[in-house]
């Protein structure tokens, strides 16, 4: 058997010496950014600036909604406010997530909005640090404007800001009944059920339609029989769900470049698993016979390496390749997966054990769509 390509290897062996750091949690970076924040004797903005290595670029929801406590403490209300925004959309349901979403509106004085949260502190901050009062200008112009603007937010999900901003809204506007309804939405997708109902109740003494007033009463109703939301990880979103993918390979074998064109069909079994039928096709052998068709099965392994949504992966492949004998490669295929809310980008290594490529390596790129399915 051939030895794998020294490219190949040390690529696998960079690879691998990447992966071992994300895996360690929580950074050490982050760790010295908690150990300044928690210092009696550091100010805001030296946390902050410890944080801003540690967490700024940061997919993992919980760090994002730390680097918005961070901004906070800072006096950085808009930053902050988009930085949790970020987080809850990230993972909604997560506890620091929720907790540092409290701590928030309870700085901009959505008092009751914030009490609804019910969030545990994390652990390592142990008890809540003192945030200034945070304050985000209403847009300007009138109603109307105003309102457009902050929509405009709701359609991006980021519903923390603007629910602090229709809370200024109306303040400045007490008599307009739909401020107090575009209110009571952002409270309702932020989960404080309590507070959405009181700001409907306050468009509803503000409205004189019979219709209007049966709608609101009804909202009102159906807002009051909610169970205060229950935190911890979201629903499995892999698993039952089915992919599709396509990408190319490239082998130096024989002293030739051989190319090839890849696609699977599969679905996950967990959230770690996923099986597939493939298909490719083979090309730039000199020899014709061994150009063509390739056909298989194949299963693979996935799990996160750290705070990032990168996943190591380990894949194992039988196909019928095409050759004037030995038809039938296995293979196993170690490599990265970097996830996105529709797909990954998976670039992984074939070893090939056995059939007309035994002892070769193939690199290989291409993206994965995730659709249909799940549970």
């Amino acid at each position: 058997m051939k030895r794998p390509h020294p490219i190949a290897s040390a690529f696998f062996l960079t690879a691998l010496s990447f992966a071992a750091p994300l895996s360690a949690a929580p950074d050490k970076k982050l760790l010295s950014a908690r150990e300044t924040a928690l210092s009696p004797t550091a100010t805001p903005l030296e946390a902050l600036d410890k944080y801003l290595s540690a967490a700024r670029t940061a997919a993992d929801a919980a760090v994002m909604g730390e680097y918005a406590y961070a901004l906070a403490r800072a006096d950085l209300a808009e930053a902050a406010f988009y930085n949790i925004d970020r987080a809850l959309i990230t993972e909604h349901l997560d506890p620091a997530v929720r907790f540092y979403l409290a701590e928030l509106l309870n700085a901009a004085g959505l008092e009751d909005a914030s009490a609804e949260q019910a969030a545990p502190v994390p652990a390592w901050l142990g008890a809540p640090l003192k945030l200034p009062s945070l304050d985000l200008p209403s847009p300007g112009g009138d109603f109307d404007d105003a309102s457009a603007a902050i929509n405009l937010l709701m359609a991006q999900k980021r519903y923390a800001a603007a629910a602090v901003l229709y809370d200024r809204l109306c303040k400045k506007m007490p008599d307009i009944a739909r401020c107090r309804a575009g209110y009571a939405v952002t409270l309702e997708k932020l989960g404080a059920y309590r507070s959405a109902s009181a700001a409907a109740g306050e468009e509803l003494a503000l409205t004189s339609s019979p219709e209007r007033r049966a709608v609101i009463a009804a909202y009102i109703a159906d807002l009051e029989s909610r169970p205060p939301l229950k935190y911890g990880p979201q629903k499995p979103v892999l698993k039952g769900r089915y992919l599709a993918y396509l990408g190319g390979g490239v082998n130096r074998y024989g002293g030739g470049t051989i190319t090839s064109l890849r696609g699977r069909l599969g679905r996950f079994l967990s959230e770690r698993v996923d099986v597939s039928a493939n298909i490719g096709l083979t090309g730039g052998n000199d020899n014709d016979d061994y150009n063509g068709l390739t056909v298989g099965l194949g299963g693979r392994y996935n799990r996160p390496l750290g705070r990032l949504p990168l996943h190591a992966t380990a894949a194992a492949r039988l196909e019928r390749a095409p050759s004037p004998d030995d038809e039938f490669t296995a293979l196993l295929s170690p490599g990265l997966s970097y996830f996105t809310p529709s797909g990954s980008l998976d670039l992984y290594l074939d070893f090939a054990l056995t059939g007309p490529y035994g002892g070769g390596t193939t690199l290989s790129l291409g993206y994965t769509v995730y659709f249909g399915g799940g549970k």
